[in-house]
């Protein structure tokens, strides 16, 4: 066991104050399969005094109480002292106690997501794979997040939540679980066993399915639809929530980011600045307009987003110009 990692460390992340460096040896930590049972005893031993380390408590009793001392004086009448004394202190102690309800509330509320969720973000330009409970496999594209329930996962439950692009390979579980997706785009996925790839990114969501068996359940308008997917299905759905179905030959193609691959089909400089933004967190602008129209075609391998960049200008014969995280195109 890592004598570096202990309650007080814990207790620290679990509140959100832990830093960079605790926080990595925390995930150290925590692969050994000894330490996960004492990492959740001592989370649940956090749960249980959570109101004692709610943060900025001090400072909304403080501004309760000084709301309370402005009044304090309508309770003030000599024929009455007695009486109103005590009402002043019963309501005092009523406003105290519903300051600390309201500010418990709140931070339980803004905690919640990191008690219940496990979260898997990835930086621009990197790749991450992601082995779920259930032995199902993730692929988190740059620049993306998956929340996966910490507890129940695989039992009670198997439903993600996906911002950005990810491919998924589905576990088929004996007893036919479904496994969900969910997406900020007001669609979600629905699976029995089966590997696709998602991309919320864009203005026009992207769903495809390489094999197996989905059904997307979306919003058009107000109205809820379904749609079952067979291999090869491409579904676009654009921001209003219709979807617009397609047949593709090569769905594999669309996941080829994972081995850092790139596949263009026709597809416009503009489209591939998006996806390099998107990617890398770089800005890319145009000298001439008409760049923008200039279309790539191929299938390319970069490691990063100057081999990108270099490839894209030396098949269209271009120059670019990088400062930090802008680039712009010219001729």
């Amino acid at each position: 066991m890592n004598k570096s990692v202990n309650k007080n460390i814990l207790f620290e992340n679990f509140a959100g104050r832990a830093t960079p460096l605790q926080k990595k040896l925390i995930e150290a930590w925590i692969q050994e399969p000894n330490n996960k049972e004492l990492y959740y005893e001592w989370l649940d031993e956090w749960e249980n005094l959570f109101i004692q380390i709610l943060p900025d408590t001090e400072d909304a009793l403080e501004k309760s109480l000084k709301k309370i001392d402005q009044s304090e004086q309508i309770f003030i009448v000599e024929n009455k002292q007695k009486a109103q004394n005590f009402l002043f202190i019963s309501k005092n102690w009523f406003l105290i106690a519903a300051a600390l309800i309201v500010v418990f509330s709140t931070s339980l509320f803004l905690g919640k997501d990191y008690i219940f969720y496990k979260n898997y973000q990835t930086a621009y330009g990197k790749i991450e794979t992601i082995e779920l409970l259930d032995g199902s496999l993730v692929s988190l594209n740059a620049n993306s997040s998956l929340k996966v329930p910490r507890f129940g996962f695989g039992n009670r439950t198997r439903e993600v939540y996906l911002l950005g692009e990810a491919s998924f390979s589905i576990k088929h579980t004996v007893d036919h679980q479904r496994f969900i997706v969910k997406t900020s785009k007001n669609f979600e996925i629905e699976v029995l066993g089966t590997e696709f790839n998602v991309n919320t990114r864009y203005k026009d969501a992207k769903v495809v399915l390489n094999k197996g068996k989905i059904q997307l359940n979306y919003l058009e308008g107000k109205i809820t639809k379904r749609l079952t997917m067979k291999p090869g299905d491409l579904v676009i759905i654009d921001p209003k929530g219709k979807a617009n179905i397609q047949e593709v030959t090569q769905p594999q193609a669309f996941s080829a980011w994972r081995e850092n691959r790139y596949v263009f089909d026709e597809t416009s400089l503009q489209e591939v600045a998006m996806m390099i933004q998107e990617s890398f967190g770089i800005k890319v602008e145009f000298k001439e307009e008409s760049l923008t129209k200039r279309t790539i075609s191929g299938t390319f391998h970069a490691e990063n987003a100057d081999e990108l960049l270099q490839v894209i200008a030396e098949l269209l014969e271009i120059n670019y110009n990088r400062q930090n995280n802008n680039v712009t195109f010219f001729e």
